[in-house]
């Protein structure tokens, strides 16, 4: 079971904070627009910085090179892509606004509530075992992958966790520097050239794409609790885990700038384009090369 916020992941891996920069007329505004400054020779350092600042934008005006202003940390190199690959925005905010409404009065206050009676160990320890469970479809994606090496250290952490760690309660492999990563069905069908299709949000699980919801159905047989028998065992444990899941990314929202559906789908994109194509795939293009740039100007 998925949850709708899991596209936040990648937050934490882009370094998400950020202020939006001014543009060139803002910085050159005369001093005498300036708040009031008690302090007199904070006032002088502030005027003598916003001189400085005004004759850069006026330099950058001239040379007719500002790039704007970015509305999300990803709207920076590939953000033009990522819109083309959602035509059906319109669709898609109806259902993200519906998600947002659940997870905003039913989710987010379970999962505040979770981690309110849960001590913090209890809490990392049961998302050591969900953890560890996923590590068997990790393994079998990354051998259909013909990445062995990742399929080799995937199992060896669930075979060491298993068994010393406790059924996964304790992650003893990390130790053993059987370094953990993750993957799906939907990354396999990628790196073999199927192509992803539109961009799609999906009720309750989020975000997603036309190849990645038809691998929803045939991922469930890689997750070990599908197998339970019990109806309500096997409920309460995805229960759990989805629980468990959006109190962990609860810190995490504060990281969200600008538009919250252009952010979160542009982490979901760009987070599956990196595991597909690898961490350069992430790497905003740079602008027209500048001939004035490759001069000797005797450094």
């Amino acid at each position: 079971m998925r949850v709708w916020i899991p596209a936040l992941l990648w937050v934490a891996l882009a370094g998400c904070a950020h202020s939006p920069s001014q543009s060139p007329a803002e910085e050159a505004s005369p001093p005498s627009q300036a708040p009031a400054r008690d302090d007199p020779r904070a006032a002088g350092a502030a005027d003598t910085a916003e001189a400085a600042d005004a004759a850069d934008g006026a330099d950058m005006a001239d040379a007719g090179d500002d790039w704007g202003e970015a509305s999300t940390p990803f709207d920076r190199g590939g953000a033009a892509e990522f819109e083309k690959r959602d035509p059906w925005q319109g669709f898609n905010r109806k259902i993200f606004g519906f998600n947002d409404f659940v997870d905003r009065y039913a989710i987010k206050p379970t999962a505040k509530g979770y981690r309110w009676i849960t001590p913090q160990w209890l809490d990392d320890t049961v998302t050591r075992f969900f953890s560890n469970l996923a590590d068997i479809g990790d393994s079998i994606n990354y051998a259909l992958q013909w990445r062995w090496g990742e399929a080799g250290s995937n199992l060896g952490r669930f075979t060491v966790n298993t068994t010393l760690g406790l059924a996964g309660l304790f992650d003893v492999a990390s130790d053993m520097n059987l370094n953990n990563s993750d993957t799906n069905l939907d990354v396999t069908l990628g790196r073999w050239g199927v192509p992803s299709g539109p961009y799609l949000v999906l009720p309750i699980l989020g975000p997603s794409s036309v190849r990645d919801t038809g691998t929803l159905y045939p991922s469930a047989y890689l997750w070990p609790p599908t197998y339970i028998d019990d109806d309500l065992t096997r409920y309460g444990v995805a229960a759990l885990y989805g629980i468990d899941l959006r109190a962990d990314l609860l810190d995490l929202e504060k990281n969200i700038v600008g538009d919250r559906y252009t952010f979160i789908r542009n982490a979901y994109l760009q987070r599956r384009l990196v595991q597909i194509e690898g961490p350069d795939a992430a790497a905003p293009p740079l602008p027209d090369e500048d001939p004035d740039m490759n001069g000797d100007d005797g450094w």
